[in-house]
């Protein structure tokens, strides 16, 4: 049918009309729902599938820092990173890595620690690299490796963390490995071009020259120019500390006119003890220090304050042993005439494998030593004590009880232990 213009043929205007079935219509909309809910769909599950793969996609995870670092620093101590020619002043805020030198001079040390736990004290005048500070992320093995071109340092290694972990260390001469939880010291001599290793505690296996050589506690050899090994010396044994014993403290009207003795156990073999007394635990420029005979010696005048102090033995070959663990004490001042706390102690009772036992009372502020060794004092000013004495004969135990604000009580027993009474 043709259309028609209902305007007119003359007004300019033209519509052209179509005819639209309901049919037509209904398709039209329902295309329409079909595209939205489809573009909807796309939507929904687009966005939830992305959420769920980032969600399954495994976090990074937090590298380890198997760097090692400075704990301490004494003088003029110097770092010269990996891959330059300047060195740097040491700061504890410098992570050392694989190829980092350390230098000390004549007046300058450091202690130096690795991720592991391992631990250096580097002494004067020497030269440290490290070789190697890594844990294979798959096995979990760690390897902390140094190579010492002069100098002597001492190390102590942890406890390992899977078989297979280990520490090493490298003179121009030598290789060693050392077993966990070893104490020992390691010296090379640039002139001479020899090597010492003394393993005070633990164990360490050598390799130089094609030779092997296992140390164990208390024993020491050289290497020379040749790489060859000398005979294994057998060093003196540890002194065990007693007084001031560790965390102990020693109270004093005027401790500048005070003295404090300072005493160990005997050791085999020992004919001289080497004593040295300090501020900090590195024992870097002692206080005080001394050779000594017998079991004891005296430090006059020191003023309050925290200390720490270690012994070693000397035998008749002049060969020196390891040194014991320190201990760290403290010296306090008391008001002159301050009341003392009150102190009773019943009688110690001794079984025969040597185990003491008592009980005892004191003020509920009040510091309880015994032979000094703290011991833990209840809210209520109760305490309980027990210790064993390894040797027969007779002992003196000495209890005291002091105040902070000053003021000591002490009580004394005589015990027999086995047949040496």
């Amino acid at each position: 049918m043709p259309n028609r213009n209902p305007y007119g043929e003359g007004s300019g205007l033209h519509v052209e009309w179509v005819t639209v079935r309901h049919r037509t219509v209904y398709l039209l909309l329902l295309s329409g729902v079909v595209l939205l809910l489809g573009a909807a769909a796309v939507y929904y599950f687009g966005f939830h599938m992305s959420a769920r793969v980032e969600d399954e996609t495994p976090s990074p995870e937090v590298a380890l820092q198997t760097s090692a670092h400075f704990v301490e620093i004494t003088g003029a101590v110097k770092v010269r990173k990996a891959g330059t020619y300047a060195w740097i002043d040491a700061d504890k805020g410098i992570p050392l890595q694989k190829d980092d030198h350390v230098r000390t001079d004549s007046k300058s040390a450091a202690q130096v620690r690795f991720f592991d736990g391992t631990e250096y004290f580097v002494k004067p005048d020497t030269i440290l690299v490290i070789e190697e500070t890594h844990e294979d992320p798959q096995t979990n093995v760690r390897r902390v490796a140094v190579k010492l071109t002069a100098g002597q340092v001492n190390l102590q290694t942890p406890a390992r963390n899977v078989e297979g972990s280990r520490s090493e260390l490298a003179t121009p001469n030598t290789e060693a490995s050392f077993d966990e939880r070893t104490v020992a010291d390691v010296r090379y001599d640039e002139a001479n071009r020899t090597s010492g290793f003394t393993v005070f505690r633990g164990s360490s296996d050598l390799r130089a020259g094609g030779e092997r050589v296992q140390l164990r506690s208390n024993e020491e050899v050289q290497v020379d120019a040749e790489s060859s090994f000398s005979a294994i010396v057998r060093l003196p044994g540890i002194p065990v500390v007693e007084s001031p014993a560790h965390l102990s403290t020693q109270v004093h009207g005027e401790p500048a006119n005070a003295n404090t003795v300072l005493k160990w156990r005997e050791v085999e073999g020992a004919r001289r003890y080497h004593v040295m007394l300090d501020r900090t635990p590195n024992f870097s420029d002692p206080l005080w220090e001394s050779m000594v005979r017998g079991l004891t010696a005296v430090v006059p005048g020191l003023a309050a304050g925290t200390y720490y102090w270690k012994v070693s033995a000397v035998d008749e070959e002049s060969r020196e042993g390891g040194f014991s663990d320190f201990a760290k004490f403290s010296i306090a001042t008391r008001p002159l005439g301050a009341e003392p706390p009150k102190l009773l102690v019943s009688q110690p009772a001794v079984s025969i494998d040597g185990v003491v036992r008592f009980n005892g009372a004191t003020d509920p502020d009040a510091v309880v030593t015994v032979n000094d060794e703290r011991v833990s004092v209840k809210p209520d000013g109760s305490f309980q004590h027990y210790f064993i004495i390894g040797s027969p004969g007779r002992h003196d135990i000495v209890v005291k009880a002091y105040k902070r604000s000053g003021g000591t009580a002490e009580k004394v027993f005589q015990v027999t232990v086995g047949s040496g009474g």
